[in-house]
C-alpha cells in the first residue's frame, strides 16, 4: 500500500521526531522516503528579500542533504524536496507531485509547543491532505512502541459506520508489514452519559442501554469475522464510557504501538459523540496516530444533488 512516504521537516530536533517511525515503515514496506523542508523567507515590507530567500533555500538543502545521507546508510531510497512556499502549501504540493501514499510528521516543530498540530501548518495539512497523515509525538520512543512485543498491536477504533471502517485497510497493511496484530475497539457510550443526547431523547432507560451494548458487540463480531476471512486474527474489545477515554483505555490494555482511525465517524446526531474524538485522542495519547480521511466523505462533498 505504501510506496512513497513524505516526511515534512522544519530543521528542529522536535520536528525530527517522525524520522524514526518513517524509517521503520520504509524498511518494512520498501517505500521510498521523500524528505521535505519548505523554504519561505519572510522579510519586512520594502526590503529586498532576494538574499533571505537564497539563504533559506541553501539552509534547507544542506539540512535535508545531511538527513538523507544518514538515512541512506540504512539502505533506504531517499529523495529530498525544498519547495519555496509556506510550509502547508509546500508539503501538500510535494505530496501530489511525488504521488505520496502517506505523510509522516511530528506533532511538534520549531515554533513552540504543539505548533505542528495545533497551529496553522498541521491544521492545513490534515484538512487538505489527499493521503493519510501519521502524527508522531516526539516524546514517544517509537522503536520501543513497535518492537517491545513480537507482534505489535495496531488499535483501530470503530463506531459502527462505514466511514470509521476506512481505517481498516491501512491497519491491515501496517499489520502485515510490521508482523503486527489488529485490535478493534468499539466504545459504547451510554446515552444518559451524553448531555446533548439526553436533551434530545430524555428518559432513556436501562433496556435501551443494554440494546445499544448488544448492537455494539454484534457489530464487532461481524467485523472480526470479515477480517478472519482475510486470514487475519484480530482481537475485539468493547469499552464503555466517553469515546476518547474508551479508545485510550483500549490502547493501554492492548499495549498498542499505533492508533489507526478515520477522521470522520457517524453523521447526524451521533457526530456529537465522534466529531472531536480524534482531536482528544491526539491531545491525550503519546502513541503515533494515523488519521485516514474516508473516501466516502470526499465523494459526498462533490456528488451532485438531485
Amino acid at each position: 500500500m505504501y510506496r512513497t512516504i513524505l516526511v515534512p521537516l522544519d530543521g528542529s530536533r522536535l520536528g525530527e521526531g517522525s524520522l524514526a517511525l518513517a524509517q521503520i515503515l520504509a524498511q518494512a514496506t520498501g517505500a521510498r522516503l521523500v524528505l521535505v523542508r519548505a523554504a519561505w523567507a519572510q522579510t519586512m515590507p520594502g526590503i529586498d528579500s532576494g538574499e533571505a530567500q537564497l539563504h533559506a533555500l541553501s539552509e534547507a538543502q544542506t539540512y535535508l542533504g545531511n538527513a538523507a545521507a544518514h538515512l541512506a546508510e540504512h539502505g533506504l531510497a531517499i529523495e529530498t524536496a525544498v519547495p519555496y512556499a509556506p510550509a502547508p502549501d509546500g508539503i501538500l504540493v510535494e505530496a501530489g507531485l511525488r504521488r505520496a501514499d502517506l505523510i509522516v510528521m511530528s506533532t511538534h516543530g520549531r515554533s513552540g509547543l504543539g505548533r505542528w498540530v495545533y497551529g496553522s501548518v498541521a491544521e492545513a495539512v490534515l484538512r487538505k491532505s489527499p493521503v493519510p497523515v501519521l502524527l508522531v509525538q516526539p516524546t514517544a520512543t517509537v522503536e520501543t512502541l513497535l518492537t517491545r512485543e513480537l507482534r505489535p498491536a495496531l488499535l483501530v477504533p470503530l463506531d459502527g459506520s462505514r466511514f470509521a471502517e476506512a481505517a481498516l485497510p491501512h491497519a491491515i497493511a501496517l499489520a502485515r508489514a510490521l508482523g503486527g496484530r489488529i485490535v478493534l475497539v468499539r466504545v459504547h457510550v451510554p446515552p444518559r452519559a451524553v448531555p446533548e443526547l439526553a436533551l434530545v431523547a430524555p428518559g432513556v432507560d436501562e433496556e435501551a442501554d443494554q440494546q445499544g451494548r448488544l448492537a455494539a458487540e454484534t457489530y464487532l463480531a461481524e467485523v472480526v469475522e470479515r477480517l478472519r476471512r482475510e486470514r487475519l486474527r484480530p482481537q475485539a474489545v468493547l469499552q464503555t464510557g466517553p469515546a476518547a477515554e474508551g479508545i485510550l483505555e483500549g490502547a493501554r490494555a492492548a499495549r498498542a504501538g499505533v492508533i489507526v482511525m478515520a477522521t470522520h465517524g457517524r453523521t447526524g446526531l451521533e457526530r456529537l459523540l465522534f466529531g472531536s474524538v480524534a482531536t482528544e485522542v491526539l491531545h491525550r495519547s503519546v502513541l503515533p496516530l494515523l488519521l485516514v480521511r474516508p473516501a466516502a466523505v470526499e465523494s459526498a462533498r462533490v456528488a451532485p444533488h438531485g
